[in-house]
């Protein structure tokens, strides 16, 4: 019986690299993001209950966090996710 392949090898060395690169830079930095965003979540629930005890309608309140800011930090947070290309192959080419 052979032994079974090990998956990872699979891998290729450019994708590894930049998987450690994310991590480390994540491990460095990860804290202050998760600190901005708590704050910029605060921030946003502190500016929703403000406006809303004059009953805003959905579309005052969307201005509101576009002349705020809020809707661009929520925005810088959430880049849209890359999916992988449709045309790469077992070989990478």
């Amino acid at each position: 019986m052979t032994e079974p392949q090990k998956l990872t090898d699979l891998v290729p060395v450019e994708v590894l690299t930049e998987v450690n690169t994310a991590i480390a830079v994540l491990e460095i930095q990860g804290p202050a993001i998760t600190e901005a965003l708590r704050q910029l979540d605060r921030a946003t629930t502190m500016a929703w209950k403000a406006v809303n005890m004059l009953g805003v309608t959905d579309d005052e309140w969307e201005l509101v966090k576009r002349e705020v800011g809020i809707e661009r930090g929520w925005e810088a947070a959430y880049l849209p996710r890359v999916q992988p290309s449709a045309d790469v192959t077992a070989d990478g080419s």
